[in-house]
């Protein structure tokens, strides 16, 4: 059977107070443009799920990490910076919370649902929530669920690296969020499974990746 799998992302949530965030939570009000984009994904994905018949199931990711991963994302620039002695610089003086998730539980997550299809739901309402619908669409957070705060991070890639991070620390970026945390509870129902990776474990692995692939 077709599936379609495909990447958004917890920034949907925009400026949304209540948490954990929930799949059936409204996300209307982006804070980002980046956010707004993956929002329209979502509805595309909708539309295509509606006119083809096509299942498409959309996963939230929540602040992925792990070897492997982009050279700009902040856990990556930190640890180079570090290692170099350079200043790293920490917005919003490390009081931002982000639901790290590690990227082997993404891959788990995903690999699951693959043949996991959503099906279409004829009784579906409006009061049935946004992550589902009348056609073979489904929407899931797939996140650790359990925020931790930035310069928490942080410290705990110091202890991995072994040398402490020259800090430059500096006011919140516009379109940027307080706090990101995935309600996993729809995830777990469907397939059995949600995020479990401990910060220390993930930083822990990324840093010997960092150092054995950059030979340092």
């Amino acid at each position: 059977m077709k599936h379609l799998l495909y990447a958004s992302s917890s920034s949907v949530y925009g400026g949304n107070k209540k948490i954990p965030f929930s799949t059936e939570d409204n996300v209307d009000h982006p804070v980002s443009l980046y956010a707004a984009t993956k929002k329209s994904n979502e509805l595309m994905a909708h539309s295509y799920s509606h006119l083809f018949g096509i299942p498409t199931t959309g996963l939230r990711f929540f602040t992925v990490y792990g070897p492997w991963g982009r050279p700009d994302m902040a856990y990556f620039s930190f640890t180079k910076n570090i290692i170099e002695g350079n200043t790293i610089k920490i917005f919003n003086n490390g009081k931002m919370k982000r639901d790290f998730t590690y990227i082997d539980d993404i891959v788990e997550g995903i690999a699951r649902l693959i043949d996991n299809p959503p099906t279409t739901d004829p009784d579906w309402t409006e009061e049935n929530g946004s992550s589902s619908s009348w056609a073979p669409y489904k929407i899931y957070n797939i996140g650790n669920n359990q925020p931790v705060e930035l310069i928490r991070f942080v410290n705990i890639l110091e202890e991995k690296i072994g040398k402490e991070a020259a800090k430059e620390f500096h006011a919140m970026q516009p379109g940027d969020v307080i706090q990101t945390y995935a309600d996993v509870s729809d995830l777990e129902k469907k397939i059995g499974f949600k995020p479990t990776t401990s910060l220390e474990e993930g930083l822990g692995q990324f840093v010997d990746w960092y150092r054995d692939y950059y030979k340092i």
